[in-house]
């Protein structure tokens, strides 16, 4: 599993942002956690992947959406 990019890439002086950023860094570790404790032919395994996915490709976006809200 890889690590969310740290908030310090956010702008930390935009609360929104840094509080969605703590949000969803809590969903990808909880999806960590899940997979973790979950076995290779569990069938929602596939759903939690693709909540971890969605999660890390929500925090990636994150920069962006904040270089726009400047």
């Amino acid at each position: 599993m890889t690590e969310p990019p740290p908030a310090d890439e956010i702008n930390r002086h935009d609360p929104l942002l840094h509080a969605f950023h703590n949000h969803l860094s809590a969903i990808v570790g909880f999806c960590d956690l899940l997979l973790r404790e979950m076995p290779e032919g569990d069938p929602k395994r596939t759903d939690v992947l693709e909540m971890h996915k969605a999660g890390h490709a929500a925090i990636q976006l994150l920069p962006q959406l904040s270089s726009r809200m400047r």
